[in-house]
Order: C-alpha cells, then sequence, then structure tokens
C-alpha cells in the first residue's frame, strides 16, 4: 500500500510539473467522458433505472384479449375492474388508471398538463406511501361522484415553491374548484419511467375531465360496456406470472358468464410493466433499448477516440523518458513496477478527468432534459445527476479510459531497450520495430476510421433531419396561422363550446387581412391522433366468416378527423373530386351524415371503382380489418352479422393522399363535419389575404388579441403558423435531436483526431530537425520536405478513410431503424463525410510540415 501511495505522489508531482500536458490531457478525457455519462444517465432514466416502489418485478400490467384474434387487446371496464378487486387471486390488489389532458388555472390562463384518473387502491397497490396528505377513498372514486379533489405531484408542489399550506388549498383545474388533499413522494411519475401526470384524480371525476380524450368512445364510465380502464396489480409474493396467467384464465370464464355480451370471447392475460407507454396492448420496448445501446455504442466511440489520442500523446511524452526507465532498468528496478507507475499516472489523468467530465456530462444533460421538458406535455421526473449508479458509471468509464489509453503505452516503454535508449541523442526520430502490415502511426488511423464512422452516422441523421423538415403532408398550409384551444378547460360543455368555436370563426374572418378561417379537431404532427376502423356499408358476413377484401366486409383504419365548411380551401388541400361541407352540415349535428376521404383510403375500399357518391360506415371494434398500410389479412372475424345496417355515411368527396405522422405508414384518412364529430380541443386554420403575412409578429399579435377580446373565457394554449408547428412537432424535433447529438459526436471525433493528428506530425518534424537539416544543407528545397511530410501524412489518411468507410457501413446499418426515408448506405453522406474528415486532416498534416520548410539548416545541424 505504502509504495502505492507513493506511485500516486509522484504521479502527482510529475503532472504538476508538466500543466500544459495535463490541462491538455484532462480537456481530452472530460469531453469522452463527459460523453458518455450524459448518455448513460439518459438512458439509465429511460432504461434501467428502478421504479420508486419495493418490489417492482412484481407489479405487472393486466390485458383482456380476444380469444379467436389473438393481437386484438381493448381497456376494462369499470365493472369487470371492480369484479377483478374484490376476486384478486394470484394478485395482492389490483388498481385501475388512465390519462388525461386537463387545463391547470394560473392567473387569467389556463396552462396544458397530463393528469391521471386513478382508482382509491392505486398508490397502495404500488406500495407508494404519499409524502403529505392522504389518498382517494372509495366513495370519491364511485363513478359519477365528482368529488373536487386532487393529489398533486412532487413537481406541481415544486413548481408552487414547496408551500407549507397547499394541503386543503384550492386549485382551478378546466375553471372548477379542486382541493389538494396530498402530494406525492419526489420521483414518482406513476406507473411509467421519466414522464408521469402532473395531477391524479379519482375515478369518480372521469366523466367530469375525460369526455373530450377519445373520438370514439364518450360512455360513461359506469355503463358495462364502456372500456376506458387500463389495470395493473402486484402479484403475491408466492406467485409467479405464469401462475397468474392461468388464474386470470379461469377469472375470465367467470366474467363472461357474468357479462355474456361485454365479454364475449375474451380473456385475460399479464405482462411486465412497460415503462413508457400506458396502452391497451403489450409494447415491446426493444426499439427503445436499441436506441439507447446505439446512443451508448457512439458516446464509447468518442471515449475510444479520446483515449487514442491521449495515448499518442503519452507515447510523445514518455518518448523524452526512455533514458529515464533505461536507468530505473539499469539499476536494477523491476519491468513490473514501472508498468504499475505508469498505470498510476494514467489513472490519475482519467480521474481527473472523469471529475471534470461527470460535471460537463450533468450539466448538458440538464440542458437537455430542459429541452424535452419545453416541448413535451407531460412533466418529467428526471433524477438527475447525483445517483450512485452514474458515479459508479463515471468510475467505470475512468477504468475503460485508463485502459484504452496508458496500458498501451506503458506495456511499450516498460520494454524499453537499455543499451539504446542510454545511446539515444535528443533531436532523433527513433523509429520501433513494427509490424509489416502495421501502417507508421497505427493509433492515429484508427481514430480517424472511428472519426469517420461517426461523421457517416451524423450525415445519415442530418440528412434524415432534413427530409423530416421537408416530410410532404398533402396540405398547402405554410402560409396559415395556427390558434389552439379548448373550450373543455374553460368549463364549456359541447352545446356551448360549439357555440363559442362558431362566433370565434366568424369573428376572426372578419379581422381585415384574413381570406378565410376554419376549425379542425386535429392538425397532422399533432400530439393527439383519433383513428376509426371503416367498411363499405351494409356488408353481411357469417359469424366465422374471414374476408379478405373490402366488396367482402373487410375494414380499413383510417386517421379521423372532424372540419369545418372551409376546412379544405384554408389548409390548401384540393379536392380532387366532389364537393366540400356545406355551413349547415358542418353546424348542425343533425344534418345528413357525410364524409370526405382521401384517395389512399378510396383506393382500399374501392379498388376498382369510384369512391365518391358510395357509402361506408364505421365498423364495429371487433370487426375484421386490414393490417396497416391497407395489406390482405386472414385474422377471422369475430362479430356476427349484424341485425340492420349500422348508420351510414354518403362519401361526398375525395381529396390527395395526406400524411398525418412521421414514422406511420400513410393508411389513408377521412374527414367528417365538425359538428358531427365535436371534439373540445381544436384548431382555428387562418389563411391570410396577403402571401407571407403568416409570418409576421404583428398578424399573429392582432389574431391573438382579437381571438381573446371575442372570448375571455376560452383558453388560447398557442399560435403558431402552420411550418413552425411541424418544425416544432415531436415527431420532428426527435429526428433533429437525433441529428444533433450524432452531429456532436462526429464534431468531437473529428475535432480529437484533428488534433491527434496534428500533434503526431508535429512531434515527428521536432524528432526529425537534424535529419530536416541535413536534407535542406544538402540541397533538398522547402517544397521537397513539405512534400515529404504530406506524403506520410496522406498515407494514414488514406489508409484511415478505406477503414473508416467499412465502420461506417457496419455503423448505418446498426442506426437503420432509426433513420427517416434515408438509406444506411446513402451516397451522399458516404461522400460529404469522408470529404470533410480528409479536408481537416490534410490541414491537420499541413500545418507542422509548412513549419518543417522554415527550418533554418544552420539551427538543425546545433541541436544536440
Amino acid at each position: 500500500m505504502s509504495t502505492l501511495l507513493q506511485d500516486f505522489r509522484y504521479a502527482l508531482r510529475l503532472l504538476a510539473k508538466a500543466p500544459g500536458f495535463t490541462i491538455a490531457a484532462v480537456t481530452v478525457l472530460a469531453l469522452g467522458i463527459g460523453v458518455n455519462t450524459a448518455i448513460f444517465s439518459l438512458v439509465h432514466e429511460l432504461v434501467f433505472s428502478p421504479r420508486p416502489w419495493p418490489d417492482e418485478q412484481r407489479v405487472v400490467q393486466l390485458y383482456t384479449q380476444n380469444e379467436r384474434d389473438p393481437q386484438r387487446y381493448r381497456m376494462f371496464s369499470y365493472s369487470a375492474f371492480r369484479t377483478m378487486r374484490e376476486q384478486p387471486g394470484a394478485f395482492a390488489d389490483i388498481m385501475a388508471h388512465n390519462m388525461t389532458m386537463v387545463g391547470i388555472g394560473t392567473g387569467d390562463t389556463s396552462r396544458r398538463a397530463f393528469a391521471g384518473l386513478v382508482s382509491a387502491n392505486y398508490f397502495s397497490t404500488l406500495q407508494v406511501p404519499l409524502l403529505r396528505g392522504r389518498a382517494f377513498n372509495l366513495a370519491e372514486e364511485k363513478p359519477g361522484s365528482a368529488a373536487p379533489v386532487v393529489i398533486v405531484s412532487y413537481n406541481f408542489w415544486k413548481q408552487d415553491g414547496r408551500r407549507e399550506d397547499l394541503i386543503g388549498r384550492t386549485i382551478r383545474v378546466n375553471e372548477r374548484p379542486f382541493t389538494v388533499i396530498g402530494i406525492t413522494p419526489e420521483g414518482f411519475s406513476g406507473t411509467m419511467a421519466l414522464f408521469g401526470p402532473e395531477l391524479y384524480f379519482p375515478l369518480g371525476c372521469y366523466d367530469l375531465l375525460n369526455s373530450n380524450f377519445g373520438a370514439e368512445d364518450k360512455k360513461s364510465l359506469d355503463h358495462p360496456d364502456a372500456y376506458n380502464l387500463v389495470l395493473v396489480g402486484r402479484l403475491r409474493s408466492n406467485e409467479t406470472l405464469e401462475g397468474a396467467n392461468a388464474g386470470l384464465a379461469l377469472l375470465a370464464n367467470q366474467l363472461r358468464r357474468a357479462f355474456p355480451v361485454e365479454m364475449k370471447e375474451q380473456t385475460f392475460t399479464a405482462h411486465p410493466l412497460p415503462r413508457l407507454s400506458t396502452s391497451n396492448a403489450p409494447a415491446g420496448e426493444s426499439s427503445v433499448k436499441a436506441m439507447g445501446i446505439s446512443l451508448l455504442v457512439m458516446a464509447g466511440i468518442v471515449l475510444l477516440i479520446a483515449s487514442l489520442n491521449l495515448a499518442n500523446m503519452l507515447l510523445a511524452r514518455s518518448t523524452a523518458r526512455r533514458k529515464e526507465f533505461a536507468v530505473r532498468l539499469a539499476l536494477g528496478g523491476g519491468r513490473a513496477r514501472i508498468l504499475r507507475q505508469l498505470l498510476t499516472e494514467g489513472l490519475v489523468l482519467a480521474l481527473a478527468g472523469g471529475a471534470a467530465g461527470f460535471l460537463l456530462g450533468s450539466w448538458s444533460t440538464s440542458l437537455l432534459m430542459e429541452m424535452v421538458g419545453a416541448l413535451a406535455p407531460v412533466s418529467l421526473f428526471f433524477k438527475g445527476a447525483a445517483n450512485p449508479a452514474l458515479f459508479a458509471a463515471t468510475l467505470a468509464f475512468c477504468g475503460l479510459a485508463t485502459v484504452f489509453f496508458a496500458l498501451g503505452p506503458a506495456l511499450k516503454l516498460s520494454r524499453t531497450d537499455v543499451l539504446s535508449d542510454l545511446k539515444e541523442q535528443a533531436g532523433e526520430d527513433s523509429v520501433r520495430r513494427r509490424l509489416r502490415w502495421l501502417p507508421r502511426h497505427p493509433l492515429v488511423v484508427l481514430q480517424l476510421a472511428l472519426s469517420l464512422g461517426l461523421l457517416t452516422s451524423a450525415g445519415l441523421f442530418i440528412r434524415g433531419a432534413i427530409a423530416a423538415g421537408k416530410a410532404d403532408t398533402g396540405f398547402h398550409a405554410d402560409d396559415t396561422v395556427l390558434i389552439e384551444a379548448d373550450a373543455s378547460l374553460g368549463g364549456y360543455d359541447e352545446a356551448k363550446g360549439a357555440q363559442l368555436y362558431r362566433a370565434e370563426a366568424e369573428h376572426l374572418a372578419a379581422i381585415p387581412g384574413v381570406q378565410s378561417v376554419s376549425v379542425s379537431a386535429l392538425v397532422p404532427f399533432g400530439m393527439v391522433s383519433f383513428d376509426r376502423v371503416v367498411q363499405r356499408a351494409g356488408i353481411h358476413y357469417a359469424k366465422d366468416a374471414r374476408p379478405a377484401t373490402a366488396a367482402e366486409g373487410l375494414g380499413f383504419v383510417a386517421r379521423w378527423n372532424s372540419v369545418g365548411a372551409d376546412y379544405f380551401s384554408t389548409v390548401g388541400l384540393p379536392l380532387k373530386r366532389g364537393r366540400a361541407f356545406t355551413k349547415a352540415e358542418s353546424e348542425n349535428a343533425g344534418a345528413p351524415a357525410v364524409v370526405i376521404i382521401d384517395e389512399t383510403l378510396a383506393k382500399r375500399l374501392w379498388p376498382e371503382g369510384d369512391a365518391l357518391g358510395q357509402r361506408v360506415q364505421y365498423a364495429d371494434r371487433e370487426a375484421p380489418r386490414a393490417a396497416d398500410g391497407g395489406s390482405k389479412t386472414g385474422i377471422s372475424s369475430t362479430t356476427a352479422a349484424v341485425a340492420g345496417d349500422p348508420p351510414s355515411l354518403e362519401i361526398v368527396g375525395i381529396v390527395p393522399a395526406t400524411r398525418w405522422d412521421l414514422f406511420s405508414q400513410q393508411g389513408g384518412a377521412m374527414f367528417v363535419p365538425f359538428a358531427q364529430g365535436y371534439q373540445s380541443n381544436v384548431f382555428f386554420h387562418v389563411r391570410p389575404a396577403a402571401h407571407g403575412a403568416a409570418a409576421d409578429t404583428a398578424f399573429r399579435d392582432t389574431l391573438r388579441r382579437e381571438f381573446r377580446a371575442n372570448a375571455p373565457g376560452l383558453p388560447l394554449l398557442s399560435i403558431k403558423t402552420f411550418r413552425q408547428h411541424l418544425d416544432s412537432s415531436m415527431e420532428v424535433w426527435l429526428v433533429k435531436i437525433g441529428a444533433v447529438m450524432f452531429t456532436i459526436f462526429g464534431g468531437l471525433a473529428l475535432v480529437l483526431a484533428a488534433v491527434g493528428l496534428y500533434g503526431v506530425k508535429a512531434y515527428a518534424v521536432a524528432r526529425r530537425t537534424r535529419e530536416i537539416g541535413i536534407r535542406m544543407a544538402l540541397g533538398a528545397d522547402p517544397a521537397t520536405v513539405l512534400g515529404l511530410i504530406l506524403r506520410e501524412g496522406t498515407a494514414m489518411i488514406v489508409t484511415g478513410l478505406g477503414l473508416g468507410l467499412l465502420l461506417g457501413l457496419g455503423l448505418g446499418q446498426l442506426v437503420a431503424s432509426m433513420l427517416y426515408k434515408v438509406s444506411p448506405f446513402d451516397p451522399v453522406a458516404f461522400l460529404v463525410a469522408p470529404t470533410v474528415l480528409a479536408a481537416v486532416a490534410l490541414v491537420a498534416c499541413w500545418l507542422p510540415a509548412r513549419r518543417a520548410t522554415r527550418i533554418s539548416p544552420l539551427t538543425a545541424l546545433r541541436t544536440e
């Protein structure tokens, strides 16, 4: 132990005597370790961090599954939940919950936030004690009770200034008063990781707060076929997931006897609780893990490049110490002692770099989470950098870096040739024997190769981000303004909300400089989307039929939207055939049922004929449907023949194909009059008369002022141009943030590789001062010396580029699933990245080569 402490003290003294080298080395390591710390912090929070409750592996989610079509799931009814809670079987307890959007009143405005609607035993099932206050009781859970109570998250309490009097205070939600009865503990994010609700309400408030969260099913919670709840259970200590599933199958049989219609052909299963979603179907999260692993791999490559850079610095610096080690060996010093000394010096450097990297990583992670939080409509529960796992990871990165940059030089220097090193003179470039197939300075070549791999990946993501920014939605609405509002947040019911929206649209249309105004429930690339299954009207088929075509009754999933009369002209979606909605249709819920569909849906429903004038109907929830993208399916039907046709809609218009999000295939879209599909959260589309006026801040200020003046009680959630909306959408933002992160990786790798190449060539020129002086004394001109140095550098660059292109191909395959409309072999990325790296590398070689041409032969020959 004493000799180890002696090694540490000697390492500290040695590094203190060379502050320039120490600062450069710590900076290089801080960059490499900081990137890895930041990425690990994010990935750990998303994928690996433990849930804030005991025995998290025993908490599972329950699903109700169709026996005849195992790929189809739905949520639970309250009656099913109540029966299952009373007969938990393998579960110690079973709770129910769902999510909704609410408006939290702040002064004379409202801000939107996600909230949880939960059963009375929500917190006890998770075994999470409240920080303060009490949980809900069964009376407050009872459907329709509308008890005005709320439990707030720790994040909400923190934003409120951690006021001691919050319990018992009243807050305004959807313009209604709710009394705060509890505060969740710090870090609790509900059933998900990282994301979670700000507020929790009892299930008794479901009808009050959740009436506008879905487009299709708005039945009261106590209705036996209102499937609106997600169930989560805690397994008993002696139960397994397999045993619980067997018990759930028996319970499903019992419920089928009690509810023969609602529970027909349904069974129950349990699966591990997902970390990043609240869904009615089991969702694999392998893509998130794959993305996390990809990010860690890329960050690891940056650390490797930084370590190789530092290894070159150590090799260059330690050449001057060869005599020291030769003398120690000559005096009987052991090779192991020298090896340990060099590794200790490397570890001291790594720890210093790790400390700086930890601070850098913590700061950059917090900055990233602030960027995400500015866009996400949910509260973020990020624990930050100060946790044991991150400290351990940073220490691991330090140890890994030490192995990367210190072990090789230590092994090389501890094998020093005593006689040669004692005779070596300053100013001589001593070339050590190496394997013939290895290039000169192989570490620099490897740095270049790794840098090119990251640069190529960054190029692929940049190309994807550009493609995402230019995604064709089918709408020509860049010259329009979007105003988002939600009448339910102001306490308006459907009748009053519809009346208010009509008046607001007429008021906006009367503003000078406005050409047209319309309203819609959805907008492309929005946070919320509604899908409906649609099929030809009047189709009858047998109970066990397996329709494979639209003519046989196959249904198709289509994006659903309700819009105003002037919607299509306002958003620039031209009618290919037919007509738009009339004002009477868009404002009268009792008008004849009509629909406008896009060409994609029209071709799927009537591939051989004209859809205009035909009739469609909403398919039963159990009806057979085509797979995403419109391909045929062999899934068997679970629906009996319908006694009488359901309501049908006449197709009065057909518009071009539309795109509503980035990554899903275009599956068709349908538009109904707004009055026949009222939604409280709406978008007013405003088209100005003058081209380019939408981008004018003064025009948008006028719209904001007039909007609030005409409807002071209607919360205005946002006002932006349509292009700003697309650019700031979550999907596009995720693609862009991926491009930014990989560009940072590539940029750091490029800088580190250039610095490493420059350092090696500069050191080589300094070591060959006598040789260059002799050459110039014998008549060599500066151009010859310049060419000599550049040829050696070019050979390293070409070798590194060749290896880097192969690495880029491999990395392209690794990240292919995360790219948007870009091939992993994109020629532009594979052309630009090598060109940039070659240019930077040539400059890094040219600078020391240019210095070599200015060496005075007389000065060089006098060098000792």
